[in-house]
């Protein structure tokens, strides 16, 4: 069954009307009929089965046969803090992410960046959204992923943390990811910094663990950093038992 995101406002009682880009996709990509049932969901933790009653490439509309509570979503709230890397590393990481379980995505400029200035990023945003929803749509999340505001990583460190907070570090010699969580087994909100190509710098990794960040390692293999963000990203949710 095809899985299309819309907004609350889309669904009027028992009837919802599509926007122009999912109607778009529903007649002339999907080639769809009338009569085919859909599920719609309005990223709010509800699901809704619905028959398409009227085809247009601007507008389409349909019933509602069921509603229910959004499946799929992990209990697992992670959070990824991603150093800025090159367009196409990044969108995979997205992508990829959201296909894991991951709750939300940060883009952070640290020392080592290729990109050095949050403007950079701005024109990029509505893309990357773009990415999310297509990804959650993909794999049958029961919500979007967010997108939180860029940030220089010295503001990022400034915001509230979570439960748990870990900073992967090439250099920690001690504590793997795995033996963290472990110590930790009662933590379900989680958030990771994951540094750009060439990692964190040693004062970079001081000020993490100053905010309460706990570093971690992926083991001795040094890994490129969307590898790392993803491996992470299903060490936690292996761990946490999403990936059962």
């Amino acid at each position: 069954m095809n899985h299309f995101f819309v907004s609350p406002s889309a669904i009027q009682g028992d009837s919802i009307l599509f926007p122009a880009d999912v109607s778009a996709q529903i007649t002339r990509v999907l080639r769809l009929q009338i009569g085919d049932v859909v599920l719609v969901l309005d990223d709010l933790g509800s699901a809704f089965e619905v028959q398409l009653e009227s085809l247009s490439a601007k507008e389409c509309q349909g019933s509602v046969i069921r509603q229910y509570p959004a499946e799929n979503e992990p209990k697992t709230n992670l959070v990824l803090l991603v150093g800025l890397t090159q367009r196409e590393k990044f969108e995979w990481i997205l992508q990829k992410g959201t296909e894991l379980g991951v709750s939300a995505f940060m883009p952070v400029v640290t020392s080592r960046t290729l990109i050095q200035k949050i403007e950079e990023v701005s024109q990029k945003t509505e893309r990357w959204q773009r990415i999310l929803k297509e990804a959650a749509e993909q794999c049958e999340r029961g919500r979007v992923p967010k997108l939180l505001a860029p940030m220089l990583l010295k503001n990022a460190l400034l915001q509230k943390p979570l439960q748990f907070n870990l900073v992967l570090n090439v250099d920690e010699a001690h504590l793997s990811l795995k033996q963290a969580l472990n110590k930790n087994p009662a933590a379900s909100s989680i958030q990771m910094l994951i540094g750009p190509e060439g990692g964190f710098s040693s004062e970079e990794i001081g000020l993490a663990q100053h905010a309460g960040y706990t570093s971690v390692t992926l083991g001795p293999r040094i890994l490129r950093m969307e590898t790392a963000a993803l491996v992470a990203a299903a060490v936690v949710m292996a761990e946490r038992g999403e990936l059962e």
